[in-house]
């Protein structure tokens, strides 16, 4: 009855030594009644302290978990699947459906948390896997979105709407990383309003994350913009927080550069935050105060990795590039595809130091893939051969396209990773998944 299950639940919580004071018989004809009305939660809680579950017939638990799996209750099912002898378990084809009910609600982690207590691994039609997509879209879950990709193998597509919603779900939760991601992917016209924005930019002042924000919101197309600049200006130079005001200069429409004076420049210069300090010196028409801070712009430059500040320290501070740095920093760039800073770094060197030949290879890769027109003078600079074969094989890899980089060895095969990726875990295989796998959005 259920004056018993409120107790049983209650002891399981506060008090479990009193579970173990209780008659069999009165536990057994309990657990009975909890299992048939498929009240496991408590019966799993009272099991951890009584195995109650042994006092159960095989049939009866196999119905329950049968009608938990039917219904998408996860956790019951997986409870009890794992009380069950292999002949008692729901077959392979059940499962499927199970996770096909799963997959069109958006329930990534369900699927990934079966997949974990039965080994099945299902087959997922790509009907089903795109409806899933946009589900997981809309509600701004894009680490999900991955996992469902890794599983079915479908690729990735979604609606322009699920992906509106997906941008203004993940706006109202501050998740502004995903958003600029989502925005990246999806290319699609989201016009917020100016309500939503206002809220979000209160949060960020709050949290610290303005900055965050700005960059996600600049990632929109349109990107959108409010009026309010002066309360919040006011605020954050009360607070000293002066590295964050060049965010506030993507958000407002009604920003004001007057309130930049002398002293402002100066302390965004002085603030040690490379974003402000490169702001300052791409927007401040002082020559003389950007040449005295140059050298700190330099450093902080380099100490971040801040390429386009090391640039601007360079070019309007006045000083030279120095060897180790451009060696330290032309790695990255290769690795990003950052052609500007390769020019760069070749109109200020005579010769561009050694770089590792695979980045190097990386790099001529996207190149030939977004502007073959460099592929060969870029090859000539940073002196190495090109080859395509080896660059194709390890941007697939960089993308984590690990069938396409297997499919396309070819020469690359003597590279001396190639034996390695070989023997990498299929992306599609949940054991090679990080441990949070769909959760990770």
């Amino acid at each position: 009855m259920r004056a018993y299950r409120n107790l049983l639940k209650q002891l399981s919580e506060d008090a479990p030594e009193k579970l173990t004071r209780l008659s069999a018989e009165f536990l057994a004809a309990q657990t009975r009644w909890l299992l048939e009305r498929d009240e496991i939660y408590v019966l799993e809680q009272v099991n951890k302290y009584v195995p109650v579950m042994t006092g159960l017939s095989t049939e009866a638990v196999a119905r329950a978990a049968d009608r938990a799996l039917e219904r998408g209750v996860v956790d019951d099912f997986c409870f009890l699947y794992a009380h069950l002898p292999s002949a008692g378990r729901p077959d392979p084809a059940r499962i499927d459906r199970a996770c096909a009910r799963l997959a069109r609600r958006g329930n990534a982690g369900g699927i990934e948390q079966i997949i974990g207590a039965t080994g099945v691994r299902p087959a997922l039609d790509e009907e089903t896997v795109l409806r899933s997509y946009n589900v997981l879209v809309a509600a701004g879950r894009l680490g999900a979105v991955d996992y469902m990709r890794q599983l079915s193998g479908v690729p990735v597509r979604f609606d322009a709407d699920a992906a509106a919603t997906g941008i203004r779900a993940l706006l109202a939760s501050g998740r502004h990383g995903p958003l600029r991601k989502l925005a990246r992917l999806a290319d699609v016209e989201v016009r917020l309003d100016a309500r939503e924005i206002h809220r979000a930019v209160a949060e960020a002042v709050t949290d610290g994350t303005l900055h965050d924000l700005a960059a996600a919101l600049a990632s929109l197309r349109p990107a959108p913009r409010i009026e309010g600049f002066t309360a919040v200006f006011r605020r954050l130079v009360s607070e000293a927080r002066f590295a964050e005001l060049p965010a506030l200069f993507t958000v407002f429409a009604d920003a004001d550069w007057q309130a930049l004076d002398a002293r402002m420049w100066h302390l965004l210069l002085t603030s040690g935050s490379a974003p402000a300090v490169r702001f300052a010196f791409e927007r401040c028409e002082d020559a003389g105060l950007l040449a005295r801070q140059a050298p700190d712009a330099y450093a902080l430059g380099v100490s971040s990795g801040d390429r386009l500040l090391v640039r601007l320290a360079c070019e309007r501070g006045g000083l030279p590039l120095r060897t180790e740095d451009a060696r330290g920093l032309l790695g990255d760039a290769l690795e990003d595809g950052d052609a500007p800073w390769l020019d760069f770094v070749a109109a200020r060197r005579t010769r561009l130091p050694a770089v590792d030949p695979d980045r190097a290879q990386l790099y001529l890769a996207r190149q030939a893939a977004t502007r073959p027109q460099r592929v060969r003078r870029d090859a000539e600079a940073l002196g190495v051969p090109w080859i395509p074969e080896a660059g194709a094989w390890l941007l697939a890899l960089a993308e984590g396209r690990h069938e396409a980089a297997l499919a396309g060895l070819g020469d690359a095969g003597a590279h001396p990773v190639a034996a390695l990726v070989a023997h990498l875990p299929d992306p599609a295989d949940p054991a090679g998944l990080p441990a949070d796998g769909a959760h990770a959005s």
